[in-house]
Order: structure tokens, then sequence, then C-alpha cells
């Protein structure tokens, strides 16, 4: 507990800054009016939310991309197994004939 007379200098900041912005939004709506301050508020948030939006479709189209990269590289790697396995068959063949001789 604090003496008599001193008071919390944390406090005291907190409750300074929100008297200043409730004393700031009751000047908007004062000058502006109720309904344009709810204009101003509402355009923020459909500003945020078509952003993120954005940033959804961004990312869909990013996963799509990578997707078909994979299969890609699925379908390349089949192909190499493929060659991979005709080059030994011919390497093996190679050699029985070089024991042959």
């Amino acid at each position: 507990m604090l003496p008599r007379g001193r008071r919390d200098t944390n406090q005291n900041t907190v409750v300074k800054a929100d008297n200043m912005e409730e004393t700031i939004l009751i000047a908007l709506i004062s000058a502006l009016g109720v309904k344009e301050v709810w204009n101003i508020i509402k355009k923020k948030i459909d500003i945020s939310a078509k952003k993120e939006d954005n940033q959804i479709d961004r990312l869909t189209e990013k996963i799509s991309s990578l997707e078909v990269k994979i299969d890609e590289l699925i379908q390349e790697n089949m192909n190499l197994k493929v060659k991979l396995a005709k080059m030994e068959e011919r390497i093996l063949l190679t050699a029985k004939n070089r024991v042959k001789k």
C-alpha cells in the first residue's frame, strides 16, 4: 500500500491514456457524428478482412502450384527408376557377355 498522497505512476498513466482515448473518441463522435465514425470503423474492418481474403487466396494458389510440382516430381522419379532398371539390365548383360568370352 502506498502512503497517503502518493500515486502509482503506472496506474496513473494508464488512467490518463484511457481518458485521452475516450476524450478523442468523444471529440470525433461530436465532430463527425455517430454514423460517420461507424463508417470509418466499418471501412477499417472491411480493409482488414479483404487483406485476409487476399492472403488466403494467395496461399491457396501456392498450395495448388506445389501440389502440381509434387505430381511432376513423382512422375519424374518413376521415369528415372525405369531408366535405372534398364541401365542395370544392360550392365548385367554386358557383364555376362564378357565373362563368356
